[in-house]
């Protein structure tokens, strides 16, 4: 979702979007102890999961699927 973004990043600082992803993660994403983004399989798997029966008494929870990406308590 964000490899346009990162592309304009590297184009903008003249780097390489491998290097325009560290250097987002470090600057604007510093709670993401994964240091990396995330995969679509891993976003997947929670959706799977609140989609089965295995989610059957999940009721009025909020899931977020962000490594930490939004820093909350």
């Amino acid at each position: 979702m964000t490899d346009v973004m990162m592309r304009k990043r590297a184009d903008e600082n003249g780097t390489s979007f491998d290097e325009a992803i560290a250097s987002f993660l470090a600057d604007e994403r510093p709670h993401m102890t994964l240091g990396r983004r995330g995969e679509p399989a891993e976003v997947a798997s929670v959706i799977a999961f609140l989609c089965s029966e295995q989610a059957s008494f999940v009721n009025g929870s909020n899931w977020r699927v962000d490594a930490g990406s939004v820093a909350h308590i």
